[in-house]
């Protein structure tokens, strides 16, 4: 990944005399200026060395693990390359570097993503005059656990697919291991709530907080290590709150005769909880654990004000 933390961890897997080359096909100054901050500050305030090799826009960034690193000026007129630390040591352009908490490579700044938002509502309204001419069944109010349950899932969903990215790299592989996390996540919820016959839910809620605190506090605290052990942790870590989400649902599910209306409320909330996940742009992942625990609280608080049903565990 393109964060200062990503760097700091490819430094520390230099040699003694080991060297760091970041090449890059650079669009703007702005993202140029954006890599060489995040190349200094990777190497404690020491400015790596950038070359222009004049081809599709590529710039090359360098530094040795030391921070020590020079190359004679007469190599690289042999080579046909040119410096350019000059232009980003001075350039005036403010930019938001980079990190797991904001990995946002192509932004220059922290923005807020009004124009996604807009065209978002617009689909997520055109869904509510669908779900309006179609079904005949109208949501009641009592049904509200369903759709803050639904955003929930959703938020901690698409966050934990980007969240993995951090630990396995931007590949294919990061969705497939999400979605497989998930469904075993969502089977074993179905199976206990099938087996044990869960018929309460507060407890469980409880452990649905915990979930989300645990994982907001290791993500604050700089992650788990990317051995193989700890790739499995973050998996688990990641989709666990899912796992005691599935048991709410479907402990709530059990006890529903209009399953047509609750699902679709459901389905509305999956549709928010995915736009909510917009506000990391500007916020950052971290912010996204407190916003799922907002989510998840509303939904307890709603079951509690709208259903008669115990809310004291019984397995």
């Amino acid at each position: 990944m393109y964060t200062v933390e990503g760097l700091r961890e490819a430094r520390s897997r230099l040699k003694p005399n080991g060297v760091l080359s970041l090449s890059f096909s650079v669009l703007n100054d702005a993202l140029g200026t954006k890599i060489y901050q995040m190349m200094k500050q990777a190497f404690d305030g020491k400015e790596p060395l950038c070359f222009f090799p004049s081809y599709d826009g590529a710039q090359v960034f360098m530094q040795s693990k030391n921070g020590d690193l020079s190359i004679p000026r007469v190599v690289l007129r042999e080579a046909h390359v040119a410096e350019r630390p000059e232009f980003y040591r001075n350039s005036a352009i403010k930019v938001d570097l980079s990190t797991d908490d904001w990995p946002f490579l192509y932004m220059p700044r922290r923005v807020y993503p009004v124009s996604y938002l807009v065209v978002l509502g617009l689909i997520l309204l055109l869904t509510f005059v669908l779900y309006a001419s179609f079904f005949r069944e109208r949501p009641k109010f009592s049904h509200l656990p369903f759709f803050f349950l639904g955003a929930g899932f959703m938020l901690v969903e698409t966050k934990a697919i980007t969240e993995m990215g951090l630990t396995f790299g931007n590949t294919w592989q990061v969705i497939a291991i999400a979605i497989v996390s998930i469904l075993v996540m969502a089977f074993l919820a179905n199976g206990i709530v099938q087996r044990l016959r869960v018929s309460g839910t507060f407890f469980i809620y409880f452990l649905l907080f915990v979930s989300l605190a645990v994982g907001w506090w290791i993500a604050t605290s700089g992650g788990l290590s990317s051995t193989t052990a700890g790739r499995i942790e973050t998996a688990v870590m990641l989709t666990c709150p899912l796992f005691f989400s599935g048991i709410v649902f479907s402990t709530l599910l059990s006890a529903e005769s209009r399953i047509s209306s609750v699902m679709s409320m459901n389905l509305m909330g999956a549709m928010c909880g995915g736009i909510l996940e917009y506000n990391s742009m500007y916020f950052g992942f971290h912010f996204l654990y407190l916003l799922a625990l907002g989510l998840y609280a509303t939904a307890l608080l709603s079951g509690l004000a709208f259903r008669s049903t115990p809310v004291v565990p019984a397995l």
